[in-house]
């Protein structure tokens, strides 16, 4: 949920940067929030690493930074209504929207957590850090109009809570949103239109779970959603998935952890993620692949072995209908 600063290098740069005191000082203006920054009087450089701000999409804005502050400093701005996707998988934010605080940052137990922030009218943004401290985090805004247009009538809650002023949900984010997070903040080199594309494409899978998950937290039409100690259990369920340990189990033993019938799991897992059981753990076992081809430079039979198959065909099938290209072009070496 970071106020970004001004882009100080060309946008995706991935080498680590100083970003200098008189750039943060002038004002940067974009169709999201008009930006100040507060510093110690001081010539010297106030970050290192990368921070920047890029208009993916009508309506549609990513920040991102992964950096370190080596001064402490304080990010102002005034943020134009919106709905606001943070999620931060190394270390931490301290920020508040109009006086409400939001700690952003993992869970005592390691586990990463997202937040969303309902933003419906102009607000003042504060971000404060303190010399040394360490921020990774992949933020997305979402003006009204895009809500709007994708949403419709479909997800009514989803809209509601975006015009409930200053509303904060928080969730525990799955292995697959920190994976699309770290594919955000460090993405292959790629020429302008298809970084776009690359970041617009997981900044919507990104957002595929906070809004789900916000759904099954906002009440809905009577009868349409889950009890609360229902939806727990599917968490519950995700947790186990995510962890690797359900790799080997099939769906009535998943079941038993959950304490429910192999129906009775399907039903109320789709209904809270949106998926079946096994579709989730494809998707999750296809992330973590894909995050060791581009982090790790794993060979493509190497990454089947992660995603589960004994057969580097069926992977790259399995791999071009989930990201639309061979796992060959990510990876460094096939």
């Amino acid at each position: 949920m970071n106020a970004a600063l001004p882009n100080t290098g060309a946008p995706f740069r991935r080498d680590p940067a100083l970003v200098d005191e008189p750039a943060l000082r002038r004002q940067a203006h974009h169709g999201t929030a008009q930006y100040a920054v507060v510093a110690p009087g001081s010539s010297q450089p106030m970050f290192q690493g990368l921070i920047d701000t890029m208009a993916l999409a009508d309506g549609l804005v990513l920040h991102r930074v992964d950096a370190r502050d080596l001064q402490g400093v304080a990010v102002r701005a005034t943020l134009r209504p919106g709905l606001r996707i943070a999620l931060t998988v190394g270390g931490k934010a301290d920020v508040s929207f109009g006086g409400r605080r939001v700690l952003l940052g993992p869970r005592p137990d390691g586990r990463a957590r997202g937040a969303v922030v309902a933003v419906a009218r102009p607000t003042e943004f504060v971000r404060q850090s303190r010399r040394g401290d360490i921020e990774r985090t992949v933020s997305l805004t979402f003006a009204d109009e895009w809500l709007q247009r994708r949403f419709g009538d479909e997800l009514q809650p989803c809209l509601a809570f975006s015009r409930q002023h200053l509303s904060v949900y928080e969730w525990n984010a799955s292995a697959q949103a920190v994976a699309l997070a770290e594919q955000m903040l460090a993405p292959p080199e790629l020429d302008t239109a298809l970084s776009r594309m690359y970041q617009e494409s997981r900044s919507l899978d990104l957002a595929v779970e906070a809004f789900a998950c916000l759904r099954g937290r906002v009440p809905a039409q009577a009868g349409a959603g889950l009890r609360q100690r229902e939806r727990a259990r599917m968490e519950q369920v995700r947790d186990l998935l995510d962890s690797g340990q359900a790799d080997t189990l099939t769906l009535e033993e998943i079941a038993r952890h959950a304490f429910v019938s192999a129906n009775t799991l399907q039903r109320h897992f789709r209904a809270v993620w949106g998926k079946t059981v096994f579709a989730y753990l494809r998707d999750t076992r296809l992330a973590r692949a894909r995050l060791a081809l581009e982090r790790d430079a794993v060979s493509v039979a190497q990454a089947a072995w992660i995603a589960g198959y004994s057969s580097p065909a069926n992977f790259a099938t399995a791999f071009r209908q989930r990201y639309g290209m061979p796992p060959g072009q990510v990876g460094r070496r096939a």
